[in-house]
């Protein structure tokens, strides 16, 4: 697991082939200057091989593990320490953008015209007292949740697109086997 905070120059600069998932924020200053800061999760569990709807599910469903693994860790630290605490977000990104693996982009998806104020990032207090019984049930029910209410299901193909596979001609004139004639004739 990886993840590191990005500035507003460094989401600037940051690269268009990056792969994992960039949550990027929106924010104005007193000057009422807005600038746009990121939170990048990269690393096997955060980068889709494909741009199947089962990928991005894999990768948001572990998005949303990390934030309730810390806040769960978090609210821990600071019955010790008040002054403790995370670096992940609680409020809503204006963007979600996910990219393979291979730096591809699978979708960008413009929350600011979303319906939804949050998005259950960030589980609250009465979440981690309910999920206490069965937390991968809960995170998985979550995860869900925020997946339909985003949209995510209904812009994303079911399935990776396959490559089609190419006959040679040495293939072609190959002669069947006797499963293959079997399957053939059959049908």
């Amino acid at each position: 697991m990886a993840t590191c905070k990005l500035n507003a120059e460094q989401l600037a600069n940051l690269a268009t082939n990056f792969a994992g998932v960039v949550l990027v924020y929106k924010s104005t200053n007193k000057d009422g200057v807005e600038t746009r800061t990121a939170q990048h999760f990269f690393g096997a569990e955060y980068e889709p091989a494909d741009k199947s709807q089962d990928e991005v599910f894999r990768v948001w469903k572990n998005v949303v593990a990390t934030f309730w693994a810390v806040k769960q860790k978090e609210t821990d630290l600071r019955a010790d320490n008040d002054g403790i605490r995370s670096k992940l977000r609680a409020s809503t990104p204006t963007e979600i953008i996910f990219q393979t693996k291979n730096g591809e982009r699978i979708k960008r998806y413009e929350l600011e015209e979303s319906v939804w104020q949050k998005i259950g990032l960030v589980p609250t207090k009465k979440d981690l007292e309910r999920t206490a019984r069965d937390y991968k049930k809960a995170i998985h029910a979550a995860t869900k949740a925020s997946f339909d209410a985003l949209g995510f299901r209904v812009e994303l193909p079911k399935e990776a697109e396959k490559p089609i596979e190419k006959v040679t001609e040495t293939e072609a004139k190959k002669p069947a086997t006797k499963h293959q004639q079997a399957t053939q004739a059959a049908a």
